[in-house]
């Protein structure tokens, strides 16, 4: 009796089948382990941003659960208002006199630790010491060191002749944001030298050195071949520089207040957020305005974006002519 076997085609597909299963889920595979971190950022980032969206719209104080919609009420606000223009001119200025130290004075003694002096690792630790430092207790210190009543700058000024420069430094219309930005100055200085000393590593010798056959100058060879091929080193610094300058609040808060003392003269966009969101000392509850401030911060989110971006685009340009 003939029996009936079945197709080879038959017996085939299910293995076939579990065959490409396998396939895609190893091709796949590698999406599990990027699961966690997407869920993370979803939850931490993306999820918060929507959500300052939505408040921005509304007129909510930070209390409460009403939510009255204001539509871009705030945003209009923002960007008719005084205090802010004036917070964004000084965070400005700050970072046009920080980052003409950093490419400076910065660069002096990045190419001053380039030729190996002795101690040279000691330098650059005491140099990038104040980075590390805790934002709040470098304020704390330079709050201490400039009190004209504790302080010992003052002291010093007088020691050595040049009492006429004393000041109460903090408390003085005209020179209160100038030590606020010597002070964040002081403290981003250490990166511009890293960065800059880590550039200077990763010129071939051979070029400088065919540089001086030929008869440059040590000027001639810096500028024609060292300084432009730091030009990768002068974009990153340029751009942590001003989104640095731009987040500033803490060492700004612990030497002037949220207030921007004296007379508004060091408030800056950082403070002035802060302000508007939690309140100050001499601000009644009326003024606390959660979703104000919250419009502000998107405001400034997309200023630093669009500008970042920008000056990226213009500086590689410059790299690849350069």
């Amino acid at each position: 009796m003939a029996t009936l076997s079945p197709s080879a085609s038959t017996l085939t597909r299910p293995a076939r089948r579990s065959r490409s299963g396998s396939k895609g889920a190893r091709k796949y595979a590698h999406l599990w382990f990027v699961l966690p971190g997407l869920l993370f950022f979803l939850a931490f980032m993306i999820y918060p941003a929507l959500f300052a969206l939505y408040v921005s719209t509304t007129g909510w104080t930070g209390l409460g659960n009403e939510f009255p919609f204001v539509g871009l009420d705030n945003f209009a606000k923002a960007l008719t208002a005084p205090t802010f223009y004036r917070a964004a001119s000084n965070n400005l200025i700050m970072f046009a006199v920080i980052l003409i130290v950093q490419h400076t004075i910065g660069l002096f003694l990045a190419v001053q630790l380039n030729a190996k002096p002795r101690f040279m690792e000691f330098y650059r630790t005491v140099l990038f010491l104040p980075v590390i430092f805790s934002l709040v207790a470098t304020g704390f210190i330079w709050t201490l060191m400039l009190s004209p009543h504790i302080g010992f700058i003052n002291p010093v000024l007088k020691d050595l002749g040049l009492g006429f420069l004393a000041k109460n430094w903090l408390s003085d219309i005209t020179w209160a944001l100038p030590t606020v930005i010597f002070v964040q100055a002081w403290q981003g200085l250490g990166w511009a030298v890293i960065i800059y000393l880590s550039g200077l590593q990763n010129i071939p010798e051979e070029m400088t050195q065919a540089a001086e056959i030929d008869g440059a100058s040590a000027w001639q060879t810096f500028w024609r071949i060292t300084f432009p091929m730091l030009s990768p080193a002068t974009t990153a610094l340029t751009i942590l520089t001003f989104i640095g300058t731009f987040r500033a609040f803490d060492v700004v808060y612990v030497l002037t207040g949220p207030i921007g003392s004296p007379a508004g003269r060091t408030d800056i966009l950082g403070t002035l957020i802060y302000r508007t969101a939690f309140g100050a000392a001499g601000q009644s509850s009326a003024d606390v305005r959660m979703s104000y401030a919250i419009a502000m911060s998107l405001i400034v989110f997309g200023g630093m974006a669009i500008i970042s971006g920008v000056m990226i685009k213009l500086l590689r340009r410059r790299e690849i002519e350069g």
